[in-house]
């Protein structure tokens, strides 16, 4: 199935000039706030002057942000307990998956496969300013288990990247330990 066949794909807010912090102003998630560990504990969205703005620009649990511009082209879920809602700013794509037919981190992970990536690479426009097209996210196949083996494919990547971590822990604990520090 093609990635626009299971989510919405809104493009993030396009805010008009430099944005100003305003305590009172509305949440928003940029680019900068996204780290690569996904550690939505440390996300904390900024407040800023944005005017008017529709509520299809407001993600929150659930939904999937989309890095569309620059080096790493990657997806990340808002996981289900981080308590706020905040508008989405270009460059950043907002996607919202139909949760009955593909669970939200099973889309952000399906971006992030190897496969996916060199699709997406090849969709590239720019070149200073590399740029992913809404267009050529839509696009981007995707094969769709049932939700059952979704969980499960998660569940084992998971542990994949648990034992990857720890063998890295390991291979610095013996490094320090025979003193070639």
């Amino acid at each position: 199935m093609r990635l626009d066949e299971v989510c919405e794909i809104q493009s993030g807010y396009t805010a008009r000039g430099k944005l100003d912090e305003s305590p009172g102003g509305i949440p928003a998630l940029q680019l900068r706030d996204l780290n690569e560990a996904e550690d939505w504990d440390r996300v904390e969205p900024g407040r800023f002057e944005l005017g008017e703005i529709r509520h299809r620009y407001f993600a929150g649990p659930g939904d999937v942000l989309f890095r569309s511009r620059g080096t790493n082209n990657t997806a990340t879920v808002i996981p289900s307990d981080w308590p706020h809602l905040a508008a989405v700013i270009l460059p950043l794509m907002l996607l919202k998956p139909d949760e009955r037919i593909i669970r939200p981190a099973f889309l952000a992970w399906s971006i992030n496969t190897p496969e996916a990536q060199r699709y997406l690479e090849k969709s590239i426009q720019g070149t200073a300013l590399r740029m992913v097209p809404r267009q050529a996210l839509g696009e981007l196949q995707l094969d769709l288990p049932g939700l059952a083996e979704q969980d499960a494919i998660l569940a084992a990547a998971k542990l994949a990247d648990r034992s990857r971590n720890l063998e890295t822990r390991a291979a610095e604990l013996r490094y320090r330990l025979t003193g070639l520090q």
